[in-house]
């Protein structure tokens, strides 16, 4: 009797099975052929990043600069005193961290189980997204100091990854002169409080990206705008807006779409007909699907705004592409380790990387920007 034959008349047989992996779930034979996996490699941010391989666990980058004073004078009006004999400087450091996490794949469930030896192959894929998004979330939201413990948030704990780093987010935010990552040479990050009303606000209608006065003769305020004319000028001149990058939940995105399809304007039907990729000017607007829209809570304190699950609010960044920086000492290595007392194999991962921003000063962040779910 051919092979396929009896494996067919072996299916048959089966009333019902479990994984050993699923002991709960128990798999009728309609479902022994494949399984549809609900895990899609979510992480955009480090399309935009710059990896930086590394030979050593840490690895310095040095800026250095002029500081305060003129570079040229008058001929009649330079001597000595006039000369520069001291340059500022900043130094940038990565440090790798060693993550690392397991995988058990049993016999039976590749000779017996759904998809066959295939299973493993489509285990690793899966392994393989779920690795980007979470390093992709912790790229954004670590932070080593407890921060998201503030305003009833609730710390990360040893056992997570985001308490090995400080993220891009808690750099951002703590970029002013005093904070541990404010560049002695280029200066901080632009940060925007986007439902900030009282004095010296950033906006006439504070909330979602775009806003629209209730009032004649309706005027449509967009944050993305005063984004860019908050980027410094020599950072436009030096890259150009068509290499910067408005980076943000999809929500957001939609917000932007919804408000362009209510005006009756050419830009506004490509961009919502799909003809032509969001962006605002010559910047391109990005979708990242783990930035997170519960952040808040609303408060005047800029360390009220980014604890996870205290609002509803969310983040737009603008930088140039490159900026961000992502350390690899390791890349992701998977090795297999045999057990015949479990009857399986356990596959380990291990990887080290890190976090920087190159210039922290070539970026604008938008923070408590509302939106509508």
């Amino acid at each position: 009797m051919p092979k396929d034959t009896k494996r067919m008349l072996r299916k048959q047989s089966i009333t019902g099975f479990n994984l050993i992996s699923m002991p709960a779930i128990q798999l009728t034979p309609q479902e022994a052929d494949r399984f549809i996996d609900c895990i899609y490699d979510q992480s955009v941010m480090k399309n935009y990043a710059r990896t930086e391989k590394m030979s050593k666990p840490t690895q310095y980058f040095r800026h250095m600069g002029f500081g305060d004073g003129k570079f040229l004078y008058p001929g009649e009006r330079f001597d000595e005193s006039k000369y520069k004999k001291q340059w500022t400087h900043n130094r940038i450091v990565l440090e790798a961290k060693k993550i690392r996490g397991c995988v058990a794949v049993f016999d039976d469930d590749l000779e017996e189980g759904i998809e066959g030896p295939a299973f493993k192959a489509h285990l690793m894929k899966i392994i393989a997204k779920q690795i980007a998004n979470e390093l992709e979330f912790a790229s954004y939201m670590s932070d080593t100091v407890g921060y998201q413990g503030l305003n009833g948030g609730t710390a990360w704990c040893p056992d997570d990854i985001e308490s090995l780093w400080d993220g891009w987010r808690y750099q951002i935010t703590h970029s002013q002169v005093g904070q541990r990552y404010h560049n002695q040479v280029c200066g901080g990050a632009d940060v925007k409080q986007a439902c900030y009303e009282g004095s010296g606000a950033e906006w006439t209608l504070p909330g979602d990206i775009v806003e629209q006065a209730i009032t004649a003769p309706f005027n449509q305020e967009f944050k993305y705008a005063q984004m860019i004319k908050n980027m410094p000028a020599k950072y436009k001149s030096a890259f150009g807006l068509e290499n910067m990058v408005f980076l943000n939940n999809d929500l957001v995105t939609q917000d932007y779409i919804t408000a362009l399809s209510n005006r009756a304007t050419a830009l506004g039907d490509a961009v919502f007909t799909g003809k032509v990729a969001p962006q605002y000017g010559r910047v391109p607007i990005v979708d990242v699907p783990l930035m997170p829209t519960n952040l808040g809570p609303d408060a005047v304190a800029l360390d009220s705004y980014g604890i996870i699950g205290t609002g509803a609010y969310t983040d737009v960044m603008l930088t140039f592409k490159d900026n961000l920086i992502i350390g690899i000492q390791k890349e992701i290595k998977m090795e297999p380790q045999r057990s015949a007392s479990d009857e399986c194999t356990y596959f380990f991962y291990t990887m080290k990387v890190a976090y920087a921003i190159e210039n922290i000063n070539a970026v604008v962040l938008t923070v408590c920007l509302t939106h509508k779910c």
